[in-house]
């Protein structure tokens, strides 16, 4: 009888274990495909002058212009390709940005960052959407200077 019961304790115990552990794991699943907010920044210019100014700032963190548009205020970069010898690996970041006017005198920039990757063992190339990186604060603190320097008292237009 003894063992019976520890049996059976052991036994609710490891379900109500195993439960939390699943739900973490569905947590990590559910996080891992659901679609990642942009980034956004408010910039004190209008849509066309923080458009022009992006593409600058993409220059000075030595980016490659991939794709713009002007007409819809969008631009898509691409950092330079790291290669991993080691790893026999290569990765990319990719930025997108939209800019939208949302007063007068004032523009919303929304940036989304995505990691390209390839590999030997990997199947082909894949993307993984970036919640967190530094290279959004790092692109948001250039941008900023950029303009800064484009409104300075006489700075050339």
């Amino acid at each position: 009888m003894k063992n019976a019961a520890r049996f059976l304790f052991a036994l609710l115990a490891l379900v109500a274990f195993s439960g939390c552990e699943s739900d973490s794991f569905s947590n990590r699943v559910r996080d891992r495909f659901a679609a990642v907010p942009p980034k956004m920044m408010e910039c004190d210019a209008d849509a066309r002058t923080v458009y022009f100014a992006a593409q600058a700032a993409f220059k000075r963190l030595d980016y490659t212009l991939t794709r713009s548009s002007v007409a819809g205020f969008r631009i898509e970069a691409a950092s330079r390709i790291r290669s991993s010898v080691a790893f026999r690996d290569s990765r990319q970041l990719i930025a997108q940005v939209e800019i939208a006017e949302v007063g007068p005198h004032k523009a919303e920039l929304s940036m989304r960052l995505a990691e390209q990757f390839e590999g030997q063992g990997l199947g082909g190339a894949s993307e993984l959407p970036l919640k967190e990186h530094g290279f959004y604060e790092t692109y948001f603190t250039v941008l900023q200077q950029v303009l800064q320097e484009q409104t300075a008292p006489g700075a050339a237009k």
